[in-house]
């Protein structure tokens, strides 16, 4: 009986982890696209609401993964070319 409600509790444990991780990918699936009137802009204000973006890093001889770049705004991360989306929030 002793056993049975120990592995019953470890069994609820490694649910409700592997539930908690499941809402961590879900909050960065929430990715905000750059659009194009976003880009070039003449100006950014200097607020302070930080973003981390995806920065896609162009390498010569062979393909790289995009590196988590922390911007202090969209409007600066999006004026950069090689960002494609950002979430809300430092990296």
């Amino acid at each position: 009986m002793k056993k049975l409600l120990i592995i019953s509790i470890l069994l609820m444990s490694l649910f409700i982890i592997s539930w908690c991780n499941n809402d961590q990918v879900l909050e960065t699936d929430k990715s905000i696209s750059c659009l194009p009137e976003q880009r070039n802009v003449d100006a950014c204000d200097n607020v302070y609401q930080p973003v981390c973006a995806t920065v896609n890093i162009q390498c010569i001889t062979t393909p790289c993964d995009p590196i988590k770049q922390t911007f202090e705004n969209s409007c600066k991360a999006c004026n950069n070319p090689l960002v494609s989306d950002y979430v809300e929030g430092e990296c």
